[in-house]
């Protein structure tokens, strides 16, 4: 009898220090608890033409380009921000086509979140997505001197592409902001000769690399260069 009142003290112990073990716990966790201190901002990303006064300037080309179709196929965007040795990167996956002339994309890209700050770099993949099995779709007219030339370049470029910002572009915290690739479509055609082209039954100059194919790689040749990060 004395030997089962021991034990039924001992349990009766073991469950006051075990109460109070987790009422200390649990009083430390509340006290201990970590609070948000950065509020992330959310960004997506689009591909536009540059605006006209805004282009580089540098077209040998005198006359004027009117564009009706401008598609680019992008399977990979890396947006990236360097904070000491803490390197940020975000990167969208997948198969996209970006209309250049509304700033859309198919599929539709979606807002992400993002550490607040400032983003100098952003790397592309310019890949073969669209149906055609191209990766550039451009058709326009370039008018001069009177004359009208109608011209199609398509291309199967395959290349990785980093385009910096030495200012760079800043996502405030809670805010919305969308990193945009622009491109300076009369400066692309920059030097070509549309009068010199081979020009098809239909009147249209195709470029590619199968007609006109030295326009093709002059135009491939200059594209890195007519890109640009901005917000």
């Amino acid at each position: 009898m004395f030997k089962k009142y021991i034990n039924l003290n001992q349990e009766k112990m073991k469950r006051t220090i075990l109460l109070s073990t987790t009422v200390i716990f649990l009083l430390f966790n509340i006290g201990c608890k970590k609070e948000t201190t950065v509020n992330d901002a959310k960004a997506k990303f689009t591909v536009k033409q540059k605006n006209a006064a805004k282009t580089l300037n540098k077209s040998v080309n005198t006359g004027s380009f009117a564009f009706s179709k401008v598609v680019i196929g992008i399977s990979k965007i890396d947006f990236e921000m360097e904070t000491g040795s803490n390197d940020q990167d975000y990167e969208y996956e997948g198969n996209y086509i970006f209309d250049v002339l509304t700033g859309t994309s198919t599929p539709l890209i979606n807002y992400v979140e993002v550490t607040p700050g400032t983003y100098h770099e952003l790397e592309i993949k310019v890949d073969r997505t669209l149906s055609s099995g191209n990766s550039i779709e451009i058709n326009g007219t370039y008018t001069e001197d009177g004359t009208t030339y109608t011209f199609e370049y398509s291309s199967i470029l395959d290349e990785d592409y980093d385009v910096d910002n030495l200012s760079g572009v800043t996502a405030d915290p809670n805010s919305d902001i969308i990193f945009t690739l622009y491109l300076d479509l009369p400066t692309l055609f920059n030097g070509i000769d549309f009068s010199a082209a081979t020009v098809d039954d239909d009147g249209v100059i195709r470029i590619n690399d199968n007609s006109n194919s030295n326009l093709a790689e002059t135009i491939e040749d200059i594209f890195d260069d007519v890109m640009d990060f901005d917000d």
